[in-house]
């Protein structure tokens, strides 16, 4: 509940803060960012190397042990930082804009903080400290928010979106450092014997991290380099607006999940009931979110991001489409961190990335970015099945059947309360006056048709008593 509240409230704030920059910078400007987010982000997983996960699941490392991987990190931190300087010139190549080499120096900053940060975030997480995560994650999120609105507004452009992941990861790392330093000691450490400890576990992690990576950013890549800034921009904005629900809801889940479900790592059934409640209330709030964006997705472009953004609306409702399967998947990783079986996530991860891959290709080849985002969403439902048959078939010893049927179920169900309301909206073109108040009346209705069909079928009194017997 920490972490829904403060999650809430974070979602709100960059709600906010977005609003106001996506008025003050280009879609151009927005681009370059997207660019650079691309390689920070494959950084950051190779500055964590799986290690944060691994704090996380072995209950028998000592303080010398957390004190040699900290400064483990600190070592792979300046190699990073160092590689991300040189970076800066093959990636102006790439994108054709010589503003990435001199905008890839000023992210070193986040890069070497985020690297030192992989064991506080982990002995955090750990030891269930979440009151410290959650105002940790409104204030880093407010200040950095502020100082980019300021230099944006001053006309620094893309460089005021790069202060603000280097304001958040420096304030993150102190606050995560004061409040865990009596857990690291530096006295007598044998750096190379407490990495060893973890290394098997952390490195299938890992592995699953980069996979998922390229499963991720491949499209992003692609458009950047095939259709320039602009529309990379559009499609950027469109992808982070889609992801809002899943930083709302799974996203919330996947941080609490392993430090709570690793003590039942050697019970399958547990685990798998676990995970199918976690599937079901996923499919239900994924399912209703998804057609919120649907039947309101020109409304809510417009009311974040302003008229100028009127191109990214066909974007936005196309990747809302997968928002369920999305949500669905999105605790894939903590559940099968939490039964050890990080070998069967790096598999999963290879698989879902195949199929992203070739999808992500194919819509390339068509040389349209609206086809290249549906070839996305089909992705995005095609990775379902590969979930399926690693959690429950190869992890837990049933059928993906099992797996598949509750959500098809309901993602179905929410499909048909919704079509009368999509045929007033989009073929009798029903409108009430403003954006506003089509988001209200369109959602209104469809939230009351969707929470009174789902108390007949009896999904939401079953999830609720089965959080009631939990309690």
């Amino acid at each position: 509940m920490i972490q829904f509240a403060s999650k809430y409230l974070n979602v709100a704030i960059q709600l906010i803060l977005t609003a106001i920059l996506a008025r003050l910078l280009s879609p151009e400007e927005y681009g370059v960012m997207a660019g650079i987010t691309i390689f920070t982000s494959l950084f950051t997983i190779l500055a964590d190397m799986g290690f944060g996960p691994a704090i996380i699941q072995f209950k028998d490392l000592t303080q010398k042990d957390y004190g040699g991987i900290f400064v483990f990190s600190v070592e792979v931190g300046i190699v990073l930082s160092g590689a991300f300087t040189l970076l800066g010139y093959p990636i102006a190549w790439f994108f054709h804009d010589d503003s990435y080499k001199y905008l890839c120096v000023l992210t070193v900053i986040s890069i070497f903080f985020n690297a030192v940060n992989m064991v506080p975030n982990g002995l955090l997480l750990k030891d269930k400290k979440f009151v410290s995560i959650g105002i940790r994650l409104i204030v880093s999120t407010v200040v950095g928010g502020v100082i980019a609105v300021i230099l944006a507004y001053r006309g620094l452009g893309t460089a005021a979106l790069v202060w603000n992941l280097n304001v958040i990861a420096v304030l993150v790392f102190v606050w995560n450092y004061i409040t865990i330093r009596d857990q690291l000691s530096f006295r007598d450490l044998h750096i190379l014997r407490s990495v060893r400890k973890v290394l098997r576990y952390s490195l299938y992690q890992a592995g699953f991290s980069i996979i998922n990576y390229f499963s991720r950013n491949t499209d992003h890549l692609i458009i950047g380099r095939f259709f320039g800034s602009a529309p990379l921009g559009l499609y950027d904005k469109a992808y982070k607006l889609t992801s809002y629900p899943i930083q709302f809801v799974p996203g919330i889940l996947g941080t609490v999940l392993q430090p709570y479900l690793s003590a039942y790592q050697n019970d399958k059934e547990k685990l798998f009931h676990y995970q199918m409640l976690l599937v079901r209330f996923l499919a239900l709030a994924g399912s209703l979110f998804m057609f919120i964006c649907v039947l309101c997705g020109e409304d809510i472009v417009n009311i974040m991001y302003g008229s100028q953004w009127v191109s990214c609306v066909p974007l936005f409702l196309i990747l809302s489409c997968s928002i369920a399967f999305q949500m669905v998947m999105n605790v894939t990783g903590g559940i099968l961190q939490s039964a050890g079986r990080t070998d069967l996530l790096f598999r999963q991860g290879l698989l879902a990335t195949g199929a992203m891959l070739s999808m992500v290709f194919i819509g390339a080849a068509t040389h349209n970015l609206r086809v290249l985002t549906i070839c996305v969403s089909v992705a995005f439902f095609l990775q379902l099945f590969t979930v399926a048959y690693y959690t429950a078939v190869k992890a837990f010893d049933h059928s993906m059947f099992d797996f598949l049927f509750p959500v098809m179920r309901i993602i179905g169900m929410a499909t048909l309360i919704a079509i009368p309301e999509m045929i007033l909206r989009y073929r009798i073109r029903l409108s009430f006056g403003n954006g506003f108040m089509n988001l209200i009346v369109y959602s209104v209705v469809y939230v009351v048709l969707f929470l009174a069909a789902f108390m007949a079928m009896g999904d939401l009194r079953q999830l609720v008593c089965a959080i009631r017997r939990r309690a």
